[in-house]
């Protein structure tokens, strides 16, 4: 496997709390990347209709976007302890404390794994350097990550790795004035 690479940047949540100069510069960016990519009328449309949800709207099409760059990616094995589980809908909770529904539906997902049935990946990505104890945040598949390591006990996880954003693709964020 190769080595994975870190891509360095802000936290997606500190952007929102910086409150300066290069936080409201960041926006402005991504506002006017927003409206030449779709057009004035259909952002007008878009925002007017999704404004209210758009922190997580922006969330899960940055996951959505993740999932579907991984899906041409090796599955490999992840120590479980590595992996950050802030993203899934009960954020971290362990796994006693999660709603009965829930621990039913995922014993149930574990069963057919252990019969061997095909189960949505797990998909990670690298947001922190690779020293730090859990630098992989889980992106999708929570109910397989958590009956895997929860319920069957597993210490290594098959994932895909979202690869790297190419610098290329980075570029084309760049100030052309800054």
């Amino acid at each position: 496997m190769e080595p994975l690479q870190h891509v360095d940047g802000p936290e997606p949540a500190d952007l929102d709390h910086r409150g300066d100069a290069a936080a409201n510069a960041e926006a402005g960016l991504a506002a006017a990347f927003l409206v030449e990519v779709m057009g004035e009328d259909v952002a007008a449309a878009f925002f007017a209709r999704f404004g209210p949800v758009m922190a997580q709207a922006c969330r899960q099409a940055e996951d959505l976007a993740h999932g579907l760059r991984a899906e041409d990616e090796p599955e490999t094995e992840l120590p479980a302890r590595r992996v950050r589980r802030t993203g899934t809908p009960w954020g971290g909770l362990p796994w006693e404390a999660l709603p009965p529904e829930d621990r039913t539906r995922i014993d149930r997902l574990a069963g057919r794994i252990g019969r061997g049935e095909a189960c949505a990946p797990v998909v990670v990505m690298m947001r922190r350097s690779a020293a730090d104890p859990q630098p992989y945040d889980l992106i999708s598949g929570a109910d397989e990550f958590v009956a895997l390591v929860d319920v069957m006990g597993r210490a290594t996880v098959p994932v895909r790795v979202v690869p790297p954003v190419p610098p290329e693709t980075l570029a084309l964020f760049d100030d052309p004035q800054g």
